[in-house]
């Protein structure tokens, strides 16, 4: 049996992760699940419902990994108020079944979620400059440029992530940068400073996402250790026209191709990434 056959909260509350590392694991879209060696555990994204499909019609292509009862984490950032990042199906019933759970996202996202009943204890807005810190691990905003074009769902406020996770001796640390939805835009290739390990990179092409040219070539320009394109497997049809580059193995060539020389990873749903 594949490894990620197996229930995937069950694996993820019985993995022990070694110093040094991190464990992943993909939940399709932008959607993942982070445990550090302290058992710290972090979801960015989850879109665990099918509520897309009652509001646009497009329905999700797979069952979803896990349920979000399921979802034990102690923090769950959503990088923008798009129904498939910030999902009205799925963080109420998060927040309803993990009360110590915190909610991180952009001020619009907020509004949403009060309005939704999350208590407010429950709930940070994040915007430039804003850090947080939970064990050893911080989690600091990311600039994002991401126009899906439709009137209604503007979303000028959207973000990345960075999350930093501080070394014991001699392990000295490493950093994971998440893009969230974003269009290639210049201050992204000047997140190099922040000097980023691992870069999970959305390639989707379509709705105001880089495309997996764009994304590869951002890859090669923050020269992380490891990379992993994402938003290539969420719906049921490809939503974008010939806009969409929804196969990550051009990502993985045109990467190659501008000369990058980290590790490639192309994630399977519910399968388990380690990081280092």
């Amino acid at each position: 049996m594949p490894q990620h056959a197996a229930n995937l909260a069950t694996r993820i509350s019985g993995r022990v992760v070694p110093r040094g590392k991190v464990v992943a694991w993909w939940l399709g879209g932008t959607g993942f699940i982070f445990k550090l060696p302290d058992g710290t555990r972090v979801c960015i994204d989850p879109y665990l419902s099918n509520i897309v499909n009652d509001i646009f019609g497009i329905a999700r292509g797979f069952p979803a990994p896990i349920t979000p009862q399921e979802l034990d984490v102690h923090v769950v950032v959503a990088t923008h108020a798009h129904e498939d990042h910030l999902d009205p199906g799925s963080i109420p019933q998060i927040a309803a079944a993990h009360p110590a759970t915190r909610f991180i996202m952009p001020p619009s996202a907020t509004s949403r979620a009060l309005g939704w009943g999350l208590p407010r204890q429950q709930v940070t807005a994040f915007s430039a400059g804003s850090e947080f810190t939970i064990a050893n691990a911080t989690l600091s905003h990311a600039p994002a440029r991401h126009d899906a074009g439709i009137p209604g769902w503007e979303t000028p406020d959207a973000m990345g992530l960075f999350i930093r996770i501080a070394g014991n001796s001699p392990e000295p640390g490493f950093t994971i940068y998440h893009t969230g939805d974003t269009e290639y835009d210049l201050r992204l290739r000047h997140l190099r400073t922040r000097k980023p390990d691992v870069a999970i990179l959305c390639i989707n092409g379509a709705g105001g996402n880089m495309n997996a040219h764009e994304a590869a070539l951002l890859a090669w320009q923050l020269g992380a250790q490891t990379v992993i394109p994402m938003h290539h497997i969420l719906w049921d049809r490809n939503i974008g026209g010939d806009e969409a580059t929804l196969d990550p193995q051009l990502f993985a060539d045109t990467y190659r191709k501008l000369g990058g020389s980290g590790r490639v990873v192309l994630p399977e749903i519910g399968a388990e990434i380690e990081l280092n």
